[in-house]
């Protein structure tokens, strides 16, 4: 998908910026087993460490401030999904968001009808753009409910972090961990 989006809107690189502390979920892995998931799926130079150096817990607004004084940019494109975007007001510090972010908007299923209902964003001067994109509509909660139940999860994560995966014993019950 990330392949699809620089491509279709001209990026020269996704940095990909894995939350160190999300503040909404209790992660079932550490953020260093995230981190080298990420690196070996996506390679060293396409991976930020950034939140590693933030004050916790991990909101957004904090990364995108760090990564405009990084970057110099005036606005930091920020690929999401179509059903977090739909609670970005419920998010910390909103309007610093809204200031400093362009949010590339990925619907799980493309459909012309899915513009209206952000359109009350729009007018409150939100920056968006919804991009169409062709993926395996599966979500991570999906992967670690089948490693937890054995099933395979082959060809809905890289060959590198399914063997990672299973090495380190991650999402299976405390019982079955490896140290």
């Amino acid at each position: 998908m990330a392949s699809q989006i620089r491509e279709k809107l001209d990026f020269d690189s996704i940095i990909f910026v894995p939350a160190f502390n999300p503040p909404h979920k209790i992660p079932n892995c550490t953020f260093y087993d995230r981190l080298k998931m990420a690196k070996l799926a996506l390679g060293d130079e396409n991976v930020s460490d950034i939140e590693l150096k933030l004050p916790t817990p991990s909101f957004s607004y904090r990364t995108i401030k760090e990564l405009k004084k990084q970057d110099k940019s005036d606005k930091i494109n920020f690929i999401i999904g179509y059903d977090a975007f739909a609670k970005i007001e419920s998010w910390k510090m909103p309007q610093e968001l809204k200031k400093d972010t362009k949010f590339i908007v990925i619907p799980r299923k493309y459909d012309g009808r899915l513009l209206n209902p952000f359109e009350h964003l729009k007018q409150r001067g939100w920056d968006f753009q919804i991009v169409e994109a062709d993926f395996i509509d599966i979500s991570s909660n999906e992967i670690r409910n089948k490693v937890e139940k054995d099933e395979s999860i082959e060809g809905l994560v890289d060959k590198k972090v399914e063997e990672y995966i299973y090495e380190h014993g991650l999402y299976k019950k405390q019982a079955q961990r490896v140290s």
